[in-house]
Formats: C-alpha cells, sequence, structure tokens
C-alpha cells in the first residue's frame, strides 16, 4: 500500500468501528498527538485512549475532503464524525498528519483541531 492508501484504509477502519484492524495499522511505538492534548506513546498506550474515547461512541463517520502525500507523510482535511451512545452526534474540523515507516505503519498521527469546539461539540446536552 501507498502512505496514502494507508491512510485512508486506517480512517476506514475507524469508520468500521474494528479497533483491532486500526491498530494493527500502527507502529509499536506510534506517537498519536491531539495538539491540544498531550501526546500518547505507544500502541497499548493508544488502545487504552481509544477504548475511552470510545466508551460513549456508538460509531464514528469520518469524512476526508482533502488528502495530499508526499514521500511517507500524509496530510488530511475532515471532518470527523461521531454517533454517540446517548443519541447525539458530534463534528469535528481535523487536519491531520500521518507518517508512515518502512514497514508501511503508522508511526505517528497528529491531529490538529480546535478544543472549543471538542468541548462543544462532547459536551452534556
Amino acid at each position: 500500500m501507498t502512505p496514502e492508501e494507508t491512510v485512508t484504509a486506517f480512517i476506514d477502519q475507524w469508520n468500521r468501528n474494528d479497533m483491532e484492524a486500526m491498530l494493527a495499522m500502527c507502529a509499536e511505538e506510534v506517537v498519536w498527538h491531539n495538539i491540544p492534548m498531550e501526546p500518547i506513546r505507544g500502541k497499548e498506550a493508544m488502545r487504552a485512549a481509544v477504548e475511552g474515547f470510545m466508551a460513549g461512541v456508538e460509531g464514528c463517520a469520518w469524512q476526508v475532503h482533502a488528502i495530499a502525500a508526499r514521500g511517507n507523510t500524509v496530510l488530511t482535511e475532515r471532518t470527523d464524525g461521531f454517533v454517540l451512545k446517548d443519541g447525539r452526534t458530534a463534528k469535528i474540523r481535523v487536519m491531520g498528519t500521518f507518517e508512515i515507516d518502512a514497514a508501511g505503519r503508522i508511526a505517528a498521527w497528529r491531529d490538529y483541531f480546535d478544543m472549543a469546539e471538542f468541548t462543544r461539540e462532547f459536551g452534556s446536552a
């Protein structure tokens, strides 16, 4: 797979709610950094963070508006949509940067978004 295909498949796994397939696409020492927050280092820490976040989420509907790749780096402009278990929906606008290692796995993932928008979308009804 090309780096762009890797990122597209990774996003598809989020939309399928298949955490095992999503994590399998990541390097053991992956660094996941939602820029307004502290970085998460390593696949097991990423698993714990995803499980915690997804505890209140029924499913994902991420939409890629634009994608660009150069070498092993892939940039995405997305709207990350979520269906929450309480029936609400949430959407946040995201710019993502992915770095793909020589084995074709995601080694680094940085998402840039507005924390106020995130808080508003995921706050109490």
